[in-house]
């Protein structure tokens, strides 16, 4: 499958250019870029060609697919561009600044026939994974209650468009947020149908939210809450995502992260009669350990192969959609 890149530096050079690579079945034939300096630096890297201009990269470039890692302000028209040479694409998270620009790229897409994925990579980890099975095995019982927590350090930088709303269309919610929702939507397999939320900018300057706590109710009934932070730092953060249910609890550490890494305790305790004197001992959970392996690797490999299928998914494109609907309810609320 032949690709060519919309945005070269960051997330791309650093993970899904070397994940498209790293699949023998892939060819990188050209990198585009504003950045003149950057655009050059990564095509001579791979040894591809470059340009500044994206759309003379796609009208003079034969491929089948185009990756888009641009800032999300760009998402739109890029998105709409790369659909005018009648390619694949598959585009970083979030798809748009809202869901009405997440939902007209997914629409243009699936009325001309052509495949979009988005990269939400942490459903492919494999404590995830292995959280979804437990859940769906009824391993915990009936999922009653979630928690996530997901945090970087990300003081005021000047110029970056993450800090500003126009350009990336939220902070903290918009950028890490997103990635709890569709997580949450997947292992349970089920949406969010209710949602309430506050965000703050607490610490810093910039004019989009450090902070932000959502609370939610699913399709089932299950509820949960996301707490979501610029301004805690990186080391005093576990990124835990707990589900508890009636017979026990699946508790992630250390996976809402960029690598394979973590661990999954499981713990199977079914209880009987209510204990009045409420004499707890903790049980002694399973556990099971992150397999270092690459979720951007899976996620390009599970694309090619709908791509390779001749036929169209939309069914994370879908959710992605979704996942914008929830953060536009709790940005319409503060």
């Amino acid at each position: 499958m032949k690709w060519c890149i919309i945005g070269a530096g960051g997330i791309a050079d650093r993970r899904t250019i070397p994940a498209i690579l790293q699949d023998e079945t892939n060819v990188i034939v050209a990198v585009a870029d504003a950045n003149p300096a950057l655009a050059k630096a990564v095509g001579e890297k791979y040894g591809v060609k470059y340009y500044t201009d994206y759309k003379l990269m796609l009208k003079e470039c034969e491929c089948d697919c185009a990756y888009v890692a641009t800032p999300v302000f760009l998402h739109y028209e890029q998105a709409m561009e790369v659909l005018k040479y009648d390619r694949h694409l598959f585009i970083e998270k979030p798809i748009g600044r809202n869901s009405q620009e997440a939902k007209e790229i997914v629409d243009a897409y699936k009325k001309a026939n052509k495949q979009i994925s988005v990269g939400y990579m942490m459903k492919f980890h494999n404590l995830h994974e292995k959280a979804k099975r437990l859940c769906k095995a009824g391993a915990i019982g009936d999922v009653n209650s979630v928690r996530l927590q997901f945090t970087c350090w990300y003081p005021d930088i000047p110029g970056a468009w993450r800090q500003n709303k126009e350009l990336g269309g939220g902070g903290a919610l918009m950028d890490l947020g997103v990635h709890c929702i569709e997580l949450i939507e997947y292992v349970l397999n089920e949406e969010i149908v209710e949602v309430k939320g506050i965000v703050n900018t607490k610490t810093f300057n910039y004019e989009v939210e450090d902070t932000a706590i959502i609370v939610f109710k699913t399709k089932s009934g299950v509820l949960g809450h996301i707490d979501v932070n610029f301004n805690i730092p990186d080391e005093a953060s576990e990124s835990k995502f707990e589900m508890y249910g009636t017979k026990g609890y699946i508790i992630c550490n250390g996976t809402l992260a960029q690598e394979e890494k973590g661990v999954l305790n499981y713990l199977y305790s079914p209880q009987g009669d209510y204990e009045a004197k409420q004499n707890r001992v903790a049980g002694k959970p399973k556990k099971y350990k992150g397999k270092n392996g690459n979720m951007y690797l899976k996620q390009i490999q599970a694309f090619a192969k709908i791509v390779n299928s001749g036929k169209t998914n939309y069914k994370m494109a879908n959710r992605a959609v979704q996942v914008q609907q929830v953060v536009d309810e709790v940005y319409k609320q503060n």
